[in-house]
C-alpha cells in the first residue's frame, strides 16, 4: 500500500474469514441484498435512473396498500399465502390456508404446571379432567409430534395461572374412544370444570440429571453429567460454539453460529463422543448483525444414546414466564477472561439472575434494543456472564426438579452473545434470544 493510499476499512468479523472461507460460494445462504441491488445498477444506463426511482417510489407505494389490505388484525394469517381467515375458521376440520396450517398446533401444553390447552372455537381453552381417560394422553402427544407420552395427571384449577382458568373445554362423552383421534375435534365448551380439576401433560422425558450428584466442592469448573445436554459445536475441530439437546437428532443453538458457516460436512457436534452433523436449519428470519431470531437446528447424522452423560433438556412450555430475579445457570466451554479469544479446555458453569426487560432497555444498559421476545440474565455490575465460545449453548433454569432452556414465550431462548462479545467482568448483562 502507498502512502496516499487511504486505509483499508476494517472488515466485520465472520467465522468464514477465519477459516479461509470468504471465497467459497455457499448456494443455501442468501446473496446479500446490498450487493446484488449494487451490480444491477452498475450496468444501467444513467438515463434510466429517473424512471426506475419513480418505479420504486410507485411500488412502495402499492406496497403499503397492500399491508393494510392484508392486515389480519382479529384474524388467522395463513403463511402459505396472503389470506386472512376468520379465527372460528382455525381448527374447524376445514382445510381454509393453501398448505392446511390452519388445521395445524391445535393442541398445546402451556404454563409453569404443563396444563393440556386445545384451540377450539376462536381461542385456546384448557381441557377439564371430566371425562378424560388416560389413553387420550397418547393422541394429544401425537398431534404433538411425540410417538408416546411420558404421564397424565390432574390439577385443581385454583393452582393455575390466571389466565389458563377463564375458559375450558372437555371431552365428549357421547363419542366412541376409536373416535377420539383429534381432541379439538372431540371437545365441547363448558363454563367451568364440574371435578375443579384440569389436565396436566408430560410428552418427553427432559430436564434430568441422572448421574450428577449435588455435593460438589465449590468453584465454577463442571461435570459433563451436571449439564448432559450441553454440546460442543466444532466446526474443521475448533469449537466455536455451545448447544443444547433437545432429541436424540437434533440440537439447538444460535443462528449467528452457522449463518456464514452452511457447510454440515464441516461441523461435528461433541457430546460424549463426537457426532457427524447431516443437515442444518436457521430461522428464515434471521438477519447477521441483527439479534432477533437468532436460532439454528443441527441434525445429527445417527441418533444419540441417552445415557447418564447425555439428556436432553426441556423446552418451555407455551405462555411460560420465568420471573424476574429467578436465578438460572449458563454453561459453555467459552473463553474465561475478557478478550481471550481461546475455548476453555473444561466446562465452566455460571449463576445469572434473570433481569427485567425494563431494567435491560434502559440507555445506560442495552437502550432499547431488547424486544418482549427476548430476556436478559445476568449482572449489570458485571463479573459473572457467558463469553465468547459460550454463544448458542444453554441458560437453563430449575422447575419442579426438571431443568428447562429458558424463554419468554413457546420456543426455545438461545444465549447470544454475537454483538455483545467480551461482556464478562466489564459488560452489562448476557442477553437470551427468543427462538421464534
Amino acid at each position: 500500500m502507498g502512502e496516499n493510499d487511504p486505509p483499508a476499512a476494517e472488515a466485520p468479523f465472520s467465522f468464514r474469514s477465519l477459516f479461509g472461507l470468504d471465497d467459497l460460494k455457499i448456494s443455501p445462504v442468501a446473496p446479500d441484498a446490498d450487493a446484488v441491488a449494487a451490480q444491477i445498477l452498475s450496468l444501467l444506463p444513467l438515463k434510466f435512473f429517473p424512471i426506475i426511482v419513480i418505479g420504486i417510489i410507485l411500488l412502495v407505494l402499492h406496497s403499503e396498500r397492500a399491508v393494510v389490505h392484508f392486515d389480519c388484525s382479529g384474524k388467522y394469517r395463513c403463511r402459505s399465502s396472503f389470506k386472512c381467515i376468520e379465527l372460528t375458521a382455525r381448527c374447524d376440520g376445514v382445510s381454509d390456508c393453501k398448505d392446511g396450517e390452519d388445521e395445524y398446533r391445535c393442541v398445546r401444553v402451556s404454563g409453569q404446571n404443563a396444563v393440556l390447552q386445545v384451540f377450539t372455537a376462536a381461542s385456546w381453552k384448557t381441557m377439564c379432567s371430566d371425562d378424560w381417560k388416560g389413553h387420550y394422553a397418547n393422541v394429544a402427544c401425537a398431534q404433538l409430534g411425540f410417538p408416546s407420552y411420558v404421564s397424565s395427571d390432574n390439577l385443581r384449577v385454583s393452582s393455575l395461572e390466571g389466565q389458563f382458568r377463564e375458559k375450558f373445554v372437555s371431552i365428549n362423552h357421547l363419542l366412541p374412544d376409536d373416535k377420539v383421534t383429534a381432541l379439538h375435534h372431540s371437545v365441547y365448551v363448558r363454563e367451568g370444570c364440574a371435578s375443579g380439576h384440569v389436565v396436566t401433560l408430560q410428552c418427553t422425558a427432559c430436564g434430568h440429571r441422572r448421574g450428577y450428584s449435588s455435593r460438589i466442592v465449590g468453584g465454577n469448573m463442571s461435570l459433563l453429567s451436571q449439564w448432559p445436554w450441553q454440546a460442543s459445536l466444532q466446526f474443521q475441530g475448533y469449537h466455536l460454539c455451545g448447544g443444547s439437546v433437545i432429541t436424540p437428532l437434533w440440537i439447538v443453538t444460535a443462528a449467528h453460529c452457522v449463518y456464514d458457516l452452511y457447510l454440515p460436512k464441516s461441523w461435528t457436534i461433541q457430546v460424549a463422543p463426537s457426532h457427524l452433523v447431516d443437515n442444518i436449519a436457521y430461522h428464515s428470519k434471521y438477519k447477521p448483525k441483527r439479534l432477533g431470531n437468532d436460532i439454528a437446528l443441527m441434525k445429527l447424522a445417527g441418533p444419540l444414546t441417552f445415557n447418564e452423560m447425555i439428556q436432553r433438556v426441556c423446552l418451555p412450555n407455551s405462555e411460560e414466564n420465568f420471573p424476574d430475579g429467578k436465578v438460572c445457570w449458563t454453561s459453555g466451554w467459552g473463553a474465561t477472561e475478557d478478550g481471550a479469544g481461546d475455548a476453555s479446555p473444561v466446562l465452566n458453569h455460571a449463576a445469572v439472575p434473570l433481569i427485567s426487560n425494563k431494567i435491560c432497555n434502559h440507555r445506560d444498559v442495552y437502550g432499547g434494543i431488547i424486544s418482549p421476545s427476548m430476556l436478559c440474565a445476568g449482572y449489570l455490575k458485571g463479573g459473572v456472564d457467558s463469553c465468547q465460545g459460550d454463544s448458542g449453548g444453554p441458560l437453563v433454569c430449575q422447575e419442579r426438579r426438571l431443568w428447562k432452556r429458558s424463554s419468554l414465550n413457546t420456543v426455545d431462548g438461545i444465549l447470544e452473545t454475537a454483538a455483545l462479545e467480551g461482556t464478562v467482568h466489564t459488560g452489562p448483562p448476557a442477553t437470551s434470544l427468543l427462538a421464534m
